[in-house]
């Protein structure tokens, strides 16, 4: 239900102060307690290294400093010009800015002109000497909703907090594409350096077979130790399509990755077991993820957001006031147009309360607070799993580095225990199931060896990745 009323002055003036110093429906945003731990259950001791020099907070290791293998940066850089996903992100970023003009433009007048011409005749049916007549107008007008219980204001709060998390979603997805850059480009070396191995080790094995053959002409050995070499041989080869697939998987990966529908990439070098990333990361305490991670900052800004919807819901209980006005000139000649006494003006408030509709208003205001609460329990959530996050990465990198000490030992014992066992089948001390048993055993440490580089690698990565991941720049 409507009512209209005729303003004075007086009454413009007042209505003006009380929609500035007008109060504000619903609770202030406050950020809620999580007594998150003091520190992460697993912490990696510190070692000495020369790489950085010392250790650095992740918050201030930028993502060049990280990422320290010139291929590596290379590609990340063509990835963040060309990447779709985060052209998307931009592109959204920028629409988010535009609604927050958007709502924050009902805080103020809208003014708006009109300039009007009519030019019409009366019909001779109804009027003895018809004859045309023209009218011209030129109004402004002025129409302004008070915001006497902060509606709108509550309205401009959410609309910041869906730009603010715009702004943290574009992070996340720089974050995100330069951690899957960096986890595929290292997941590609590491199939690369597998086939290597692979097809090095088919080379070796063929050419033992060949020997093998020649001494069983020779009658130097059974036919079993020529069928033992073949087997070898083709256990060896069936490993070489299926790494073949997985390379040329990965790499279609990175050219999605960067955009692109191929992409020169340079010639594998292998895995580094010491360069590329740097060695030693400070984990920092867990309460710094709250100002680190950008999912948990777009949670806390769906949080704010929410929590101004109950305001906007429950500003709907009370009576909207709105004032308009038009001033303008009407004339019969575009001449006379601004004839003094050609003005036109008017000046009208209205108030709209509701009466009959209590119980949907009731409605949207308990829909308001239970998203509230929703988005509260949503952020919690979210700071639960980042804490874990970083937790998981400690112990997979700890795990990695403690795997790789290990597993170098094991290549390196395997690697000499096939040169012993090669010396000793070629002057007939050893029988060939004690040289194939020693290759088989090379083999699977070098595989193994490549994994457990790799999986360094991507620890660290997930460890800087959920630490926040650091400075853009």
């Amino acid at each position: 239900m409507g009512y209209r009323l005729r303003l004075t002055p007086v009454y413009l003036g007042l209505l003006t102060a009380l929609s500035v110093a007008g109060c504000t429906m619903g609770p202030d945003y406050e950020r809620p307690e999580l007594a998150l731990p003091n520190q992460y259950q697993a912490q990696i001791l510190s070692q000495t290294s020369t790489e950085l020099g010392s250790l650095k907070e992740v918050s201030a290791l930028s993502w060049r400093n990280f990422y320290q293998d010139p291929v590596l940066i290379s590609l990340i850089e063509h990835a963040l010009s060309e990447n779709l996903d985060l052209q998307i992100a931009q592109s959204r970023l920028l629409a988010a800015r535009s609604k927050v003009t958007v709502a924050d433009s009902a805080l103020w007048p809208e003014i708006s002109a009109k300039a009007g011409y009519e030019r019409s005749l009366d019909s001779g049916a109804t009027n003895t000497n018809p004859s045309p007549s023209t009218t011209l107008d030129l109004v402004g007008a002025v129409s302004w909703e008070l915001d006497l219980w902060g509606a709108n204001r509550r309205a401009s709060e959410a609309a910041e907090a869906y730009y603010l998390s715009e702004v943290e979603k574009l992070r996340l997805t720089y974050v995100s594409l330069i951690s899957d850059i960096a986890s595929r480009y290292y997941e590609w070396l590491d199939i690369e350096q597998r086939y290597s191995v692979s097809t090095d080790t088919v080379r070796l094995r063929q050419k033992e077979l060949d020997i093998a053959k020649l001494r069983h002409a020779n009658g130097v050995i059974s036919g079993l130790d020529v069928r033992q070499a073949e087997v070898e041989l083709q256990s060896t080869k069936v490993t070489l399509p299926t790494l073949d697939y997985e390379r040329k998987f990965k790499i279609n990966q990175l050219y999605i990755l960067l955009g692109e529908y191929d992409y020169a990439l340079p010639s594998p070098q292998g895995l580094p077991e010491n360069v590329g990333l740097p060695y030693e990361l400070s984990a920092g305490v867990p309460s710094e993820l709250l100002t680190l991670r950008p999912d948990v900052k777009m949670s806390e800004q769906a949080m704010i957001a929410a929590n101004s919807q109950i305001g906007i819901a429950k500003a709907a209980f009370f009576p909207k006031f709105t004032i308009s006005g038009q001033y303008g000139r009407e004339n019969d000649h575009l001449k006379d147009i601004f004839d003094s006494n050609g003005v036109t003006w008017s000046l009208l408030g209205g108030i709209t309360a509701p009466i009959f509709n209590r119980g949907k208003i009731a409605a949207e205001y308990d829909i308001a607070t239970e998203e509230a609460k929703q988005s509260m329990l949503s952020y919690r959530n979210v700071v639960l799993t980042a804490y874990f996050d970083v937790n998981d990465a400690l112990n997979n990198l700890k795990r990695a580095e403690e795997a790789i000490k290990a597993q170098k030992e094991l290549v390196q014992s395997s690697s000499a225990y096939a040169r012993l066992a090669r010396l000793r089948y070629q002057n007939g001390v050893a029988t060939s199931l004690d040289l194939m048993d020693a290759q088989r055993q090379l083999f699977s440490a070098q595989l193994a060896y490549s994994e457990i580089l790799r999986d360094k690698q991507l620890a660290k990565i997930a460890l800087y990745r959920a630490l926040g991941g650091g400075q853009l720049e």
